[in-house]
């Protein structure tokens, strides 16, 4: 996990509603957090909440504070997206917070979703990794990663009073030890076809679920945006398929945009990670034929016979991956493409009594 440095936050004026925030994080390119001055100000994603000082700044740097933010919309409950917005009320008492219908329900403690992600992280290092050594190493590093997290959003975290009310100080390094929601609290629950107005623009949900189970994509269909969260990047997005994600579902949800575009030829695409999606229809294509072309090379590999997690990887991405801060997410990757085979009979596998998984092509 790299060290967040205290940058500025760069802000982008998409056009006279629509403001892009940059934010770091630790875990994968830094957040695009969208501010929507209407009627009625929206943050589109909060993200991570080592972050949450930064943001306030940003909103400070374009006139507002946190107090006149009236909604927080989710895309989706991932630590680079929510964990600011769990801390947010602590600050910011008026802010609604919109997501998906299901996630109260389904996230009852948000720490204790993210000790299942460290599970998860650990099981697929285990099914992984043969050499018992080399298994145990990695896990070790990855718990201590995941416990440097849940330490930062349970104990201290910066004290954000001040820019939550206009015309006071704009320094950001009193330490509080405040603590935010432990569990995901919406004050409208979202669903599919749900619309609704912030003034000027009009709104449309999305349930766009497959990178997250609670994956939704806000579309405005008076300026004709959409923001994309995690279902449409500059890169291929992690699935979590044993955790909270499902290739089959993201494949779909991946129609569904091109079916957006072709309602609205002129919607612009706006990722939560990355640059405006200058080509959407291409961007999506070359993604469908890019999972294509890994799913072929997985099938191809194992007509060598039984292969494992590590020896796929190496063989679809090279062995330099294995040293980057991208493995995790593409073991996750590469494992939900083979739980797609597997579902469709074409894979099967083996996992032996200390977890080590091997996989093999079905006659």
């Amino acid at each position: 996990m790299r060290t967040l440095e205290a940058k500025p936050a760069k802000i982008f004026p998409v056009n006279d509603f629509i403001y892009r925030i940059t934010l770091p994080q630790p875990f994968y390119a830094p957040n695009q957090v969208y501010l929507i001055r209407d009627e009625k100000n929206m943050l589109i994603d909060s993200g991570y909440v080592e972050s949450l000082g930064m943001l306030a700044l940003a909103l400070r740097e374009l006139g507002l504070s946190m107090n006149d933010i009236d909604i927080l919309f989710y895309t989706h409950p991932h630590i680079d997206h929510i964990t600011g917005g769990l801390l947010w009320n602590t600050y910011a008492k008026k802010t609604e917070r919109w997501g998906h219908h299901l996630m109260p329900q389904d996230i009852v403690d948000y720490p204790d979703f993210i000790n299942n992600w460290q599970r998860d992280t650990a099981r697929i290092l285990t099914r992984a990794f043969k050499d018992k050594q080399a298994r145990a190493t990695r896990i070790r590093r990855s718990n201590e990663r995941w416990t440097k997290f849940v330490k930062r959003f349970e104990n201290a975290t910066t004290n954000l009073t001040h820019l939550s009310k206009p015309d006071t100080p704009s320094s950001t390094q009193n330490l509080t030890g405040k603590i935010g929601d432990r569990a995901v609290r919406l004050e409208r629950l979202l669903k599919n076809g749900d619309t609704f107005s912030t003034g000027k623009l009009k709104w449309e949900v999305l349930e766009t679920p497959g990178h997250n189970t609670w994956h939704l994509t806000p579309v405005e269909t008076t300026q004709r945006f959409a923001f994309t969260g995690d279902l449409l990047i500059g890169n291929i997005p992690t699935i979590y398929d044993d955790f909270d994600g499902n290739l089959e579902l993201y494949q779909k949800s991946l129609t569904i945009l091109l079916d957006l575009r072709k309602k609205y030829p002129q919607m612009r695409f706006l990722p939560a990670h990355g640059e405006e999606i200058s080509q959407p229809e291409r961007a999506i294509k070359v993604l469908q034929k890019t999972l294509g072309i890994l799913e072929n090379g997985l099938l191809k590999k194992l007509v060598e016979g039984r292969k494992d997690l590590v020896q796929l990887l190496e063989s679809a991405f090279g062995t330099k991956i294995e040293s980057g801060g991208l493995f995790i997410a593409a073991l996750e990757l590469l494992e939900a493409i083979l739980h797609k085979l597997m579902r469709e009979g074409r894979v099967g596998s083996q996992i032996y009594e200390d977890g080590y998984e091997e996989f093999y092509l079905k006659h």
